[in-house]
């Protein structure tokens, strides 16, 4: 969905709406940015949530995303982070408090239909696990790395 562009300081821009939902539908979110960037994580916690072998999210401002319908529950999965999910099916939504910079990660599996992400790095590959390879020349970070935030 396209919304009417905005003048800044960057010139003009025109946002899009990217929604997404939870496995049953009970939580319905709004994106809405220029374009998606998106990490791959390799971080314990979230390979044992996601039960894969890393997890890629989209991070994004608090003011860029709107919870349509539902409610989350939030966990602290971490002394940083808190991940919030669906109450009725256990998707997990969004995590908060990780980056250090406000910003919020969004698990790119829970976006409607096929988004055009644009991976930016790898992050937490000291926690990666030997059946996974990374050959892709993208940036690698040990842990979180500033500077992947809300960009669009």
């Amino acid at each position: 969905m396209v919304l009417e562009g905005t003048t800044s300081v960057l010139g003009p821009r025109t946002l899009m709406a990217f929604d997404g939902r939870c496995l049953v539908g009970q939580i319905h979110y709004r994106l809405t940015r220029r374009f998606l960037n998106a990490v791959h994580c390799y971080c314990s916690i979230c390979r044992r949530a996601h039960g894969t072998g890393f997890s890629t999210h989209v991070v994004c401002r608090p003011d860029q995303l709107k919870i349509v319908t539902g409610t989350l529950i939030d966990y602290e999965s971490s002394a940083s982070a808190f991940r919030s999910f669906c109450p009725c099916c256990g998707s997990h939504i969004l995590i908060q408090g990780q980056s250090g910079d406000g910003n919020l990660a969004i698990p790119a599996g829970t976006l409607d239909g096929l988004p055009d992400l644009t991976i930016l790095a790898h992050i937490f590959v000291a926690e990666k696990v030997d059946w996974c390879q990374i050959n892709d020349g993208l940036p690698q970070h040990q842990g979180w790395s500033p500077g992947y935030g809300a960009t669009a």
